[in-house]
C-alpha cells in the first residue's frame, strides 16, 4: 500500500477488500485514526527501525488477536467472558 494515495488506503482500511481477509475497521476506529494507519502505510517503506521496534506487538507470535484485552468484548483482565447461559424453555 506505500504505492497507494492515502485516500485510496484510508478506503481500503476502512471498507476491507473483498475475498482477501482484509476486514473493515469503520466500526472499531475512529476517522482519525484511519487516517493514521493510512499515512503510516503510505510511509511504511521509510519508518526506522527504531519506530519499527516500537510497533512491534507484545504479544508473542504476532498482533494482538481481535478482542484482546481492552478490546470490545472482553470480560475483566483482558479474559473472555463465559459462554452465555442455557436458555430456559
Amino acid at each position: 500500500m506505500t504505492d497507494d494515495p492515502p485516500g485510496e488506503t484510508y478506503w481500503k482500511v476502512a471498507n476491507g477488500i473483498r475475498l482477501t481477509g482484509m476486514p473493515e475497521f469503520k466500526r472499531s476506529l475512529s476517522e482519525t485514526e484511519i487516517w493514521q494507519v493510512s499515512v503510516l502505510l503510505a510511509n511504511a517503506d521509510k519508518i526506522s527501525d527504531a519506530v519499527k521496534q516500537e510497533l512491534k506487538p507484545d504479544f508473542p507470535g504476532g498482533p494482538m488477536p481481535p478482542n484482546g484485552p481492552g478490546r470490545p468484548g472482553m470480560g475483566k483482565g483482558g479474559i473472555p467472558p463465559g459462554p452465555p447461559p442455557p436458555v430456559q424453555h
